[in-house]
């Protein structure tokens, strides 16, 4: 719940101040060269090139399926194979409009000074992106144990799987917990911006979890719940296309974001000189 309000709130000021006209050229919050003013240069409307496989990588990441999806269909309500999709559909559906309502008042805001976290764009000053940024930060904290809860039972998993038992032993847990901590704290120290992680992560484990394995996944289930030779196999190893699809995301996906995070694009060494 915690976290739900924390981004309706964050949203909603963002929106307000898309409108207000306090961030544009001759704004208020503008005026004392606190922050870089807006600009449209590049706007366009219909624009797609290889930069926009980011925003691919970065959709992949935002509509990745959930890892806790198991938990929450056992905590669902009157649980079964129909109302479970349902609930799905749904979610998918409110976190959609909310992720273009950002978007969009975002670049309507700031336009092509617009970061990767785009709270860092707002003035120092303003009141809303304060409570805004600790309103995310909350929201981030409080969300942090559910989300190593799932990373720490999927890295025991994968011990199990390579024949590791003693990782998953209880007397290791906390030696487990503190390392993997450690690693994350250490990460989050050394790489300031997001866009890298979220980059690289979402061309990568993006592209694997959305694209490559649910259609593996699926047409083995039907090999052998059916059979090889059954006409359900056959249908679903069709998707099995999204494979080669899910693989070239990943590949241009991570080599954009290597141009891009190491300043080797083109049009940022123009920018540049």
């Amino acid at each position: 719940i915690l976290g739900l309000c924390a981004v309706l709130y964050t949203t909603s000021f963002i929106v307000l101040r898309a409108l207000d006209g306090s961030y544009s050229s001759d704004g208020k919050f503008v005026a004392d060269g606190a922050i870089a003013p807006p600009s449209f240069e590049s706007s366009t409307m219909w624009n797609l090139d290889v930069k926009s496989l980011i925003l691919m990588s970065n959709l992949g990441l935002a509509f990745i399926a959930h890892y806790n999806a198991p938990t929450y269909y056992r905590e669902l309500r009157k649980a079964s194979p129909q109302t479970f999709p349902r609930m799905v559909r749904t979610s998918y559906v409110i976190l959609f409009v909310i992720y273009v309502i950002t978007m969009c008042a975002g670049y309507m805001t700031f336009g092509d000074t617009a970061q990767c976290n785009i709270l860092l764009n707002y003035h120092p000053h303003d009141m809303l992106a304060f409570l805004g940024r600790w309103a995310t930060a909350c929201s981030t904290l409080f969300g942090f144990p559910l989300v190593f809860n799932g990373a720490r039972e999927g890295f025991k998993n994968a011990a199990m799987a390579l024949d590791q038992p003693s990782v998953s032993d209880p007397k290791n847990h906390v030696k487990l917990v503190v390392a993997m901590l450690s690693c994350a704290c250490m990460l989050a120290i050394l790489v300031d911006d997001i866009k890298v992680i979220v980059g690289y992560s979402g061309a990568v484990l993006g592209s694997l979890l959305v694209y490559i394995c649910p259609p593996i996944l699926y047409a083995n289930i039907l090999k052998r719940h059916f059979g090889p030779e059954s006409l359900e196999y056959k249908r679903g190893r069709r998707n099995l296309i999204l494979v080669p699809f899910g693989t070239s995301i990943a590949v241009v996906g991570v080599v954009v974001n290597y141009r891009q995070n190491y300043g080797l694009d083109s049009s940022s060494s123009v920018e540049g000189e």
